[in-house]
C-alpha cells in the first residue's frame, strides 16, 4: 500500500489517497502535479515555473505503508 500526500502551495501536505501499487500512486502524484502545476499559467522553463516545481516535488511525497 501507499500513501500519496501532495503539496498544495499552503506549506501543508493533502491527502491524495492510499493506493495498492507504485504504478497508481506514481499516476496519482503525477495527476496532483499536473492541477498544481496549472494553477500558476508560468510558460515551462521559465525560472517561475521551476521554482513551483521545486516546490511540489520536494514538499509532496509518496510513503509505503504495510
Amino acid at each position: 500500500m501507499y500513501n500519496v500526500n501532495t503539496y498544495n502551495g499552503t506549506y501543508r501536505l493533502e491527502f491524495r489517497g492510499c493506493f495498492e501499487t507504485l504504478d497508481e500512486a506514481m499516476e496519482e502524484f503525477q495527476r496532483a502535479e499536473s492541477e498544481y502545476m496549472e494553477g500558476f499559467g508560468y510558460e515551462i522553463g521559465t525560472t517561475e515555473y521551476n521554482q513551483e516545481l521545486e516546490n511540489f516535488i520536494f514538499n509532496s511525497k509518496i510513503d509505503k505503508i504495510n
